[in-house]
């Protein structure tokens, strides 16, 4: 039940826990992480050392070793192997584990709810220590750990990976080099099996090492590059010269000729696929559907919101009156132009009789108040606020806003037609230069509630400029989008990283339903198809635009 709590706590948390993961290799929480790392293993190797103690084990040693320079705390739990239950063996093994389990929930609690500070931070890397050790390597049977063992153990094989390597090397002999020699048996019945998990470990051990050379290379490029070269070399390199090895030997090579011309046979049939032989290629693209005809209606003039004429959500043509405001301030001023107007006059036939030495200052003062009026008469025809052209409209806050004041160009709402979409797309910059190579009359785009529908597309176009503001927020994360926004922004549109933007009109298709709900604002992802290459190309693309964009280079 405790540790029910501390994970359901854990889960709950997920998005702040994964947020301060970032920070897990600064060299400032480094002492930290290191100490929970003595911590947890300390608590692992005392609950196998207490679960064997109960079954009568005798603990002879508990000390640190070095684990890769680093000290770490073990136990000796040899005498756990001459348990004759099957199940004492397997719960020493998965001890570690279920201590685990109390220590990640105690540490999750303390963190969930201590105040920032020296514990909290000891606290999280204590959770994550214990977690990621616990659910990456040690419960995985496939890694020599606990689980390992316990598999191991729960089987009755002993040696469990030895075997499985032993009982691929038979069928490796037997089945592809043909020899007939007798081998010494495995386990009965478990053949099929340990070829099985010897595939599988190793698969599984290839993944594992990538995860980990990526997650330092995030934060220490330089190291990562280390650890992947050693990695490299020892978990290729010296199998593949091991497996290479009898080809040195002439006796070797003649007794299987045939298996080794048809195997180099095959390996140069899949050296010529992968290298020149042109296969689909394409990328999936996200964005945003957008209806082509999407404008903001402002107010032309200030004033006082007197009538909402239209309904929201109603269809709209061009010009219709939405929203009526009043300015009587307006008039009055209209009204006191309009008076000097008739002065003026009144100046000017003066002036005419007495020989017209004033005329033309008068005459120019006319002008400039007649330029007034009309700026006045225009300002008051804009209290009128009408639609731009036909579509839905949509208005803002303005229609609770009866009897209140509206500036100046502020945003009264939208007329929407949504005849008409177009998509836009973003692409990340490492990727940008491959889809100027994108077919349009191959490419599609689906939209998200209307999945079974295919829109073609037209006016495909790549904006050339760098964009750092996303299109909507339905792309962050946020919002169930992928790509990376800043931190504080709340809008949830301010992208990490400059990003291109895809535009392409959408073409309607013959089958879509007469009455449709809007699409505009819906997430919606473009398939985009580009011309065929083999996949050693493409393969390679991939690879130098993931390290582009992870680090930069």
């Amino acid at each position: 039940m405790f540790v029910c709590w501390g994970i359901i706590e854990l889960v709950l948390a997920h998005s702040r826990f994964w947020a301060q993961s970032e920070e897990i290799l600064q060299f400032n929480n480094l002492l930290l992480l290191y100490s929970a790392v003595f911590l947890s293993h300390f608590m692992h190797e005392l609950g196998h050392a207490v679960v064997s103690k109960h079954f009568g084990g005798a603990v002879r040693t508990m000390g640190i070793m070095l684990l890769l320079l680093t000290p770490l705390p073990y136990v000796d739990l040899s005498a756990s192997w001459t348990f004759r239950e099957r199940h004492a063996r397997v719960l020493v093994d998965l001890a570690g584990m279920l201590t685990d389990l109390v220590t990640g929930a105690v540490a999750t609690l303390v963190w969930v709810y201590s105040p920032p500070g020296t514990i909290n931070e000891l606290a999280y890397n204590l959770i994550f220590a214990v977690w990621v050790h616990t659910f990456i390597f040690n419960i995985n049977p496939l890694m020599r750990f606990d689980g390992y063992y316990a598999l191991s153990d729960w089987l009755e094989i002993p040696n469990l990976h030895e075997q499985a390597k032993q009982a691929f090397r038979r069928f490796w002999s037997r089945s592809v080099l043909g020899e007939v020699r007798p081998t010494h048996a495995g386990p009965p019945g478990s053949g099929g099996g340990l070829i099985v998990f010897y595939l599988s470990s190793n698969l599984y051990r290839l993944m594992v090492m990538f995860g980990i050379i990526v997650f330092i290379a995030d934060q220490y490029f330089g190291i990562g590059l280390v650890v992947a070269g050693a990695l490299l070399l020892t978990s290729f390199w010296m199998p593949m010269r091991q497996i290479l090895t009898p080809l040195k030997n002439p006796l070797f090579v003649f007794q299987h000729r045939r298996v080794l011309r048809i195997g180099a046979a095959l390996l140069s049939g899949l050296l010529v696929v992968l290298l020149f032989v042109p296969v689909p290629d394409s990328r999936v693209v996200h964005g945003v559907v957008e209806a082509t005809a999407n404008t903001p209606v402002h107010a032309a003039s200030s004033g006082l919101v007197e009538q909402v004429l239209v309904h929201p959500g109603a269809w709209v043509e061009v010009d219709t009156p939405l929203m009526v405001l009043v300015n009587p301030e307006l008039e009055l001023e209209r009204e006191g132009v309009m008076a000097q107007q008739r002065q003026a006059a009144f100046q000017e036939g003066k002036a005419l009789t007495e020989g017209g030495a004033d005329l033309e200052p008068i005459r120019e003062r006319q002008h400039s108040l007649e330029t007034a009026r009309l700026s006045l008469e225009r300002q008051m025809a804009g209290l009128t606020v009408t639609a731009p052209h036909a579509g839905i409209w949509i208005p803002g806050d303005a229609i609770h806003w009866r009897a209140s004041w509206v500036g100046r160009g502020m945003e009264l709402g939208r007329v929407v037609d949504d005849r008409r979409h177009h998509f836009a797309g973003v692409i990340r910059q490492e990727a940008a230069l491959a889809l100027v190579e994108l077919r349009p009359e191959a490419s599609r785009v689906r939209i998200e509630g209307e999945r079974h529908l295919e829109f073609v597309l037209d006016q495909v176009q790549l904006v050339p400029h760098s964009q750092a503001i996303l299109p909507s927020a339905v792309l962050s994360p946020v919002l169930g989008g992928e790509m990376p926004v800043k931190k504080g922004d709340g809008a949830g549109r301010q992208a990490v990283e400059p990003f291109f933007l895809l535009r392409a009109d959408l073409v309607e298709p013959m089958d879509r339903p007469q009455i449709a709900p809007p699409r505009g604002g819906r997430a919606g992802w473009m398939r985009v198809v580009l011309p065929e290459r083999p996949l050693a190309e493409q393969f390679w693309r991939a690879a130098r635009q993931f390290v582009q964009r992870r680090y930069g280079l």
